[in-house]
């Protein structure tokens, strides 16, 4: 998998697709959250959230994740033509599969439209792995796709869904070939869901889960 070729003009596709849906999807809970200390952002891509995040947090560390080189020079930019100080972001290229995380070092992680791009299989071996990042008051968002209830809603959000799968399948690789709700895995590894919005009829979501330490202490 891999955003490369896309990331010249994923700003500009996102502006002409989305408008400022996604954006509004990312940043739904960041005025509710406690004030992090330590981010992790994962899959980060073109840097909207990023930018956001160090402007509201300004005296968090931050760590961004991304498997895609071009991707992560857009959000560099991005930061540069804004005119924040960048100093205090760690850039990390890698495979999330295989970059091992500071353990429990971090009290906001974020994965932002990221997990829609696996197989059910792979969130299950991806979640534990990120949540082991986390402090036990640690906050995860996670703004992404969701299948709606209702024939009419399901009906437009399976048809959406089946033109970006194919269309980012041919593009980028994609693993997955269709929505695997991450929920189920991020109970498991300890989480609880604090609040959830939802968009367009449905067919989007912005996720505030936190640690819950009935499961995540011993």
């Amino acid at each position: 998998m891999s955003f490369d070729t896309l990331a010249p003009i994923y700003r500009s596709m996102e502006r002409l697709t989305a408008g400022r849906k996604l954006q509004k999807a990312r940043t739904e809970f960041l005025d509710m959250i406690p004030v992090p200390r330590c981010i992790l952002t994962v899959g980060e891509g073109h840097g909207p959230f990023l930018l956001e995040c160090c402007r509201r947090f300004p005296e968090a560390s931050i760590i961004c994740v991304d498997a895609s080189k071009a991707m992560m020079a857009q959000a560099q930019q991005a930061l540069k033509e804004s005119g924040v100080n960048a100093a205090r972001v760690q850039w990390v290229h890698a495979d999330v599969f295989t970059w091992e995380p500071p353990v429990a070092s971090f009290d906001l992680i974020v994965t932002h439209f990221f997990l829609d791009c696996f197989t059910e299989e792979q969130i299950r071996t991806l979640v534990p792995r990120i949540a082991r990042a986390a402090d036990r008051d640690a906050s995860w968002l996670l703004a992404d796709f969701q299948v709606p209830q209702g024939f009419w809603r399901r009906l437009r959000t399976r048809l959406i869904l089946a033109v970006l799968y194919l269309f980012f399948g041919i593009m980028t690789r994609v693993s997955a070939r269709k929505l695997t709700a991450p929920d189920p895995f991020l109970q498991r590894a300890g989480w609880r869901l604090q609040r959830r919005a939802e968009y367009e009829w449905g067919l989007l979501k912005s996720d505030w889960w936190v640690a819950d330490r009935r499961v995540r202490e011993p």
